[in-house]
């Protein structure tokens, strides 16, 4: 009777860790057991996609969001015994697109255990977004498109290769020169997509869609805020919203990103796609929706008092819109969280407290990269404190005041550049964010940002 309790415990404690089956349910997809990364899996990858192997290079453009750990599980180290963050990041990427596609419990359990249990991603949410990579799948092939699969691990690969010198290479070579990353991609693939050599195995039906993905803006620009309505009126008129499954196409690609995102960081889970990331991209897709219902005007508006709503704010008012536009950058989804930005952001004197409502008001068309960087280097850096309140605090402080300078200064200044890049000081932030108050703002003709110490 003894050994009876104790195998009926041990089964119900494997059921409960998703290590035995969980009853009959229909399985579409060979599940993936997901592990972490065999050195076989990767060498496939690599042959398979020549292009992955130009982020394995010390001179790729880094995005400097978060600090990157090496670790013996690192993709870039198990096949390399080098550490490349963004190999790393684009590897969990297209690891994160096999999960959701076709991977089963234990999968989930693996994937997403190492994110904070209040907001972990919920094992129906999982069903869900595999529910939505599934049916989309079929749909194109009842179009003749049969390297789906292909198809979006192009996708997701061409969209990350504007950080390599090679992919700048070639494609100045064929006349493309462009500073930006996301119209980087639109033009190569629109002007010269056989530089790629996976683009010239897809099939004629592939091809054509990924011409047509690389022309539709950014999900992240519109979570975040990057911009106003401005976003919502681009896709409006681009046509992109008539054809349904590009957008669902294209929010799959978007989905695998956020979820790939930090996987310099930790390269075998994934830390950022939990339920309120998922909750953010859902309102996202939505507003898609309402901009072909209702116009590019009304979807706006719907669009900002929802997000309005989750954090309690108010959608009157300039500083509403930018408590709002801030709280999203830093990816804010309680009330409590807006609340905490609020009362920090009035601690700072009135100056400091206008030149940012300037600098972050809609009708500032000044274009900035990487503010989220930096904002979340200094939210998440353990040296600014151990608990919420003090890290807000400290993240207003610090990075606020210098980023709506910097923009302030672009606005003024009609000679120079009019997108500003805040990589640089995103890498301050992460690594000695003290420095961003010490130090001084030096913009260059390219409208990159940077911090040089004061001499004393």
């Amino acid at each position: 009777m003894f050994k009876g309790f104790r195998y009926l415990s041990l089964s119900l404690f494997l059921v409960l860790l998703g290590l035995l089956a969980k009853g009959k349910e229909k399985v579409l997809l060979k599940p993936v057991h997901y592990t972490g990364y065999a050195k076989t899996w990767l060498e496939n990858r690599t042959s398979t996609y020549l292009e992955l192997e130009w982020l394995a290079d010390q001179n790729v453009h880094v995005t400097q969001e978060s600090v990157g750990a090496v670790s013996d599980y690192s993709p870039s180290y198990v096949l390399y015994k080098k550490f490349y963050p963004e190999f790393d990041r684009t590897v969990l990427t297209l690891k994160a697109l096999e999960i959701f596609l076709r991977g089963d419990y234990r999968d989930y359990l693996f994937f997403t255990h190492k994110q904070d249990p209040q907001f972990r991603l919920k094992y129906g949410t999982f069903k869900e977004i595999q529910k939505l990579f599934i049916s989309t799948f079929e749909e194109l092939k009842k179009q003749n498109c049969e390297d789906i699969e292909s198809l979006l691990e192009c996708y997701i690969l061409f969209s990350d290769l504007g950080k390599t010198k090679t992919a700048r290479k070639l494609a100045a070579e064929a006349g493309v020169k462009e500073g930006n990353l996301d119209l980087f991609f639109c033009k190569v693939a629109s002007l010269c997509p056989g530089m790629y050599p996976s683009y010239k195995k897809l099939s004629p039906v592939s091809k054509k869609i990924i011409v047509q993905l690389a022309k539709q803006i950014h999900f992240g620009h519109i979570a975040h805020f990057e911009g106003g309505a401005e976003l919502f009126k681009e896709l409006e008129q681009s046509g992109f919203l008539e054809n349904p499954i590009l957008v669902d196409l294209a929010f799959i690609g978007h989905i695998c990103d956020v979820a790939g995102a930090q996987g310099h960081v930790d390269p075998c889970t994934s830390l950022n796609y939990n339920e309120k990331t998922h909750q953010l991209l859902l309102d996202v897709r939505e507003a898609c929706k309402n901009i072909k219902t209702y116009g590019s005007g009304r979807a706006w508006g719907i669009f900002l008092q929802t997000r309005a709503k989750a954090l309690e704010l108010g959608t009157e008012g300039r500083m509403n819109h930018v408590l709002l536009r801030i709280g999203s950058m830093m990816r804010l989804t309680t009330p409590y969280e807006a609340y905490l930005l609020k009362k920090s952001l009035f601690r700072l004197d009135l100056q400091e407290i206008e030149n940012i409502q300037n600098a972050f008001k809609w009708e500032n068309k000044i274009c900035a990269k990487y503010i989220p960087a930096v904002l979340l280097n200094l939210f998440n850096n353990p040296n600014l404190g151990n608990n919420l309140t003090d890290r807000i605090e400290r993240t207003v402080e610090l990075g606020l005041p210098l980023i709506a300078s910097s923009i302030n200064q672009q606005t003024k200044s009609k000679s120079m550049h009019d997108t500003l890049n805040f990589n640089p000081v995103a890498k301050v932030a992460k690594e000695n964010p003290q420095a961003l108050q010490k130090g001084s703002v030096r913009i260059d003709q390219k409208g990159v940002v940077r911090i040089e110490e004061k001499l004393i």
